[in-house]
């Protein structure tokens, strides 16, 4: 079954509305990663953009979202943000240039490990009546008041050069670590459209310099 893919501004603030979040939010969180991938030079290790950008998208969505009431959790290694009175969850990620694509599916940049595959097929398996569900799939252990299957959500973010494209997905197939299949997806940022007015350092830039320390000898 295909997506439903929404892309209709008004749409997207009800959506997000009914998702606990708003569109300004979720535009800061882009806006987080985005910057901090670009902070990056060539003297950086290669992995330090997608840390950086996940690293510091993580700690903005926990920021906005704990003053919501929502919760972090590592539940399985993930760092999450977790609306346990509604059961579900959120968390970031950096993905390719399909992102924002009708017509194409985002996938994640890194492979993703056995963790994320459970995650997924709980996505999965909420899709199915409780009489059809597989034997194989078994809830995650997450706190909440009531025990039962959580709805994982990912915001995919793509900076590639200028250009950035986002969106906040819900992923129900994943094959070898990669995603290839969404329940639904809200695109954040479409491609054409302005992503965030950041700049990207050279290491001729000033912020790229390195500092010299001052040290002086003991007496």
């Amino acid at each position: 079954m295909p997506a439903l893919f929404i892309s209709n501004p008004i749409e997207i603030d009800h959506r997000l509305s009914d998702l606990g979040w708003t569109r300004k939010e979720m535009l800061e969180i882009i806006d987080a990663m985005v910057s901090a991938r670009y902070s990056c030079t060539e003297n950086d290790p290669t992995s330090a953009p997608g840390w950086m950008a996940w690293k510091e998208g993580t700690r903005r969505m926990r920021e906005l979202g704990r003053r919501h009431g929502f919760e972090n959790s590592d539940e399985d290694q993930i760092p999450w943000l977790c609306d346990t009175s509604r059961g579900r969850r959120f968390s970031v990620a950096n993905t390719n240039d399909a992102t924002g694509h009708e017509h194409r599916l985002p996938q994640n940049r890194n492979r993703k490990g056995a963790a994320t595959d459970r995650v997924v097929a709980e996505n999965e398996a909420m899709l199915f009546n409780e009489a059809e569900l597989p034997e194989m799939v078994k809830p995650l252990n997450v706190a909440r008041p009531n025990p039962g299957m959580v709805q994982s959500w990912y915001l995919c973010v793509n900076a590639d050069g200028d250009s950035v494209t986002a969106e906040l997905s819900c992923p129900v197939a994943i094959e070898g670590g990669y995603f290839v299949g969404f329940h639904e997806r809200i695109v954040l940022i479409a491609p054409g459209e302005d992503g965030p007015d950041v700049t990207k350092l050279t290491d001729g830039d000033p912020g790229a310099e390195d500092f010299d320390i001052p040290v002086s000898k003991k007496s």
